[in-house]
């Protein structure tokens, strides 16, 4: 099999919440599954659009590189998972998938979040089933996104 198939394929993930606990739970549950790897983990919106852009301590793309899917809070300080997804819109990270993990079940919150450029909105659960399924929901989503992206490349 070629290095792009999906079978292969390691997931890069950013982490953006401001959650510490939060973060860690995440973490611990992506090590039950190989094909994601957590790359790095931010504490706000704004962190994490330095981190995209590439910005003062993220400069070294070999050290910080782009990632694949990023796990993206709501309600953060400084800037929301709201501006996050409005500041997206602006940029073109094509390779990027943008999955909302939220404690909101308000389906407004869910609706602009969809309609804001997030490729799914899972809400966060302490339950480890819902988590397992939650991300298996995302690999798939990943691997149906992620050979598309690579046709148009080439």
């Amino acid at each position: 099999m070629g290095s792009d198939s999906p079978l292969e394929c390691i997931y890069r993930v950013l982490i953006t919440d401001d959650s510490e606990d939060d973060r860690l739970m995440l973490k611990l549950a992506l090590k039950n599954h190989a094909r994601f790897s957590v790359i790095a983990e931010t504490c706000d919106g704004e962190e994490s659009v330095a981190y995209l852009k590439g910005e003062g301590i993220y400069a070294d793309r070999q050290k910080f590189p782009l990632p694949d899917l990023l796990l993206l809070d709501l309600k953060m300080p400084r800037k929301t998972g709201y501006e996050v997804l409005q500041w997206l819109q602006t940029r073109s990270f094509p390779m990027l998938t943008v999955v909302v993990l939220s404690g909101s079940i308000l389906a407004e919150d869910i609706a602009k979040c969809l309609t804001s450029g997030a490729h799914a909105y899972f809400a966060k659960s302490g339950l480890k089933d819902v988590r397992n399924k939650m991300f298996q929901e995302i690999e798939r989503l990943l691997d149906e996104r992620h050979p598309a992206i690579h046709a148009k490349k080439n």
